[in-house]
């Protein structure tokens, strides 16, 4: 979604995770371009041969977050399967992909306060390049899916899967396989028609 403005290279790669896993330990008035080139194991030097600076970081960290995800959900997504059966598999990838993030989790309220991570989610809400989109408008037009818009939508059903994973983390505890089976199940019926 984002690949044209994402750096590959793995130092920049190597300084973006260590930038998110220092954010999930100590949070986001931690950061510092010098204790996120000691967390990569870096010089700070090197830090300004990708990033600009700790903004331009932070917002490289943003887009290359939904980048992942974004690529992750999509490879899990099959549109000819029934929509409750799409609908499940977006849910499933969802779960698995903050699972696979525990930093994700951990800082989603942190990423909420940078103006980069708004904009994303402003650019995603009807974006039809994104699997959820193209579900709930392919939804919609069969009269399965609620006339309601997407981040309506969204609010009422995946976004539960963000806040169960974090009460998860808060909790140390972790749901079982038939919580989350009947979680997805009255999630779907909230957005159904």
């Amino acid at each position: 979604m984002f690949d044209d403005v994402l750096p590959h290279n793995d130092v920049a790669i190597r300084i973006l995770r260590a930038a998110d896993s220092l954010m999930a330990r100590k949070g986001i008035q931690y950061l510092s371009t010098h204790k996120i080139a000691k967390e990569a194991g870096v010089s700070v030097g090197t830090i300004y041969l990708y990033f600009k600076d700790k903004e331009e970081l932070l917002n490289q960290l943003v887009r290359r977050l939904f980048n992942e995800f974004h690529h992750f959900v999509k490879t899990h997504y099959d549109p000819t399967l029934t929509f409750f059966e799409q609908y499940r598999q977006l849910w499933l990838a969802t779960w698995e992909f903050m699972q696979t993030n525990p930093n994700v989790v951990a800082n989603m309220h942190q990423y909420e306060s940078l103006p980069t991570f708004q904009t994303m989610i402003l650019s995603c809400i009807d974006n039809q390049e994104l699997a959820w989109c193209q579900f709930i408008e392919n939804g919609k037009r069969e009269g399965v899916i609620a006339p309601l818009p997407s981040y309506v939508l969204m609010a009422m059903s995946m976004k539960v899967t963000w806040e169960l994973m974090y009460m998860q983390l808060l909790r140390k505890e972790t749901l079982s396989d038939a919580v989350i089976e009947e979680v997805i199940v009255r999630t779907w019926k909230t957005i159904m028609v």
